[in-house]
């Protein structure tokens, strides 16, 4: 999907959500904290929304960022093709993070792609409570900080922390980084305790 497609698609689904949610455009820019002027140019396609600005808009929508992303759909069978990765974030040094899959609230999972170049980080804002990250480190080493703790996850190394603080992930070293994510909201899976996954 281009990156005009995609604006369509965006625009369309923030409509017809707000339509059905009975919002005015002034409702919904107040509930997202985000200006009518954004909101109205999403509506109207001529705006490719950052990521921070879709987690505001499918908060204050109560869907999950597929629900914006994707044509309405009917039950739940998805299959999505390598090529169709939707790209959300890009960086010129040639970074980039692709959500592969997503599901809409209640039980909302969503799954990504990250590659991170050397000296290249991606500031995540806060999430909901109850949202979960999880990732699994492929390739280089991946430098997470969330809010005042640090770690770094080695190739084969899978991280998870509570994300309603800001995060950011950076490739650690000389070597980019490559990293799957999955996100859990809600009431899905919680992050285990130590007990329960046990010590190695």
């Amino acid at each position: 999907m281009d990156a005009a497609d995609l604006a369509t698609v965006i625009g369309d689904n923030v409509r017809r959500l707000r339509d059905v949610q009975g919002l005015s455009q002034d409702a919904l820019a107040d509930v997202a904290d985000l200006s009518k002027g954004t909101v109205v140019a999403i509506e109207a396609q001529r705006s490719n929304p950052s990521v921070a600005t879709l987690c505001a808009l499918s908060e204050a929508l109560g869907v999950g960022l597929s629900g914006l992303l994707e044509p309405p759909s009917g039950p739940l069978v998805k299959v999505r093709p390598a090529d169709e990765a939707i790209t959300l974030w890009t960086t010129t040094a040639g970074s980039r993070a692709d959500l592969l899959l997503g599901t809409d609230p209640p039980n909302a999972i969503e799954v990504w792609e990250w590659h991170i170049e050397a000296g290249d980080a991606f500031d995540g804002t806060a999430h909901p409570r109850d949202t979960v990250e999880c990732l699994r480190v492929l390739a280089g080493n991946l430098d997470v900080t969330v809010g005042g703790t640090h770690m770094v996850g080695a190739p084969g190394d899978t991280i998870a922390f509570e994300a309603h603080e800001p995060h950011r992930y950076a490739a650690s070293g000389d070597s980019p980084v490559r990293f799957t994510m999955w996100i859990t909201v809600g009431d899905v899976g919680g992050l285990p305790s130590v007990t329960a996954m046990g010590s190695h």
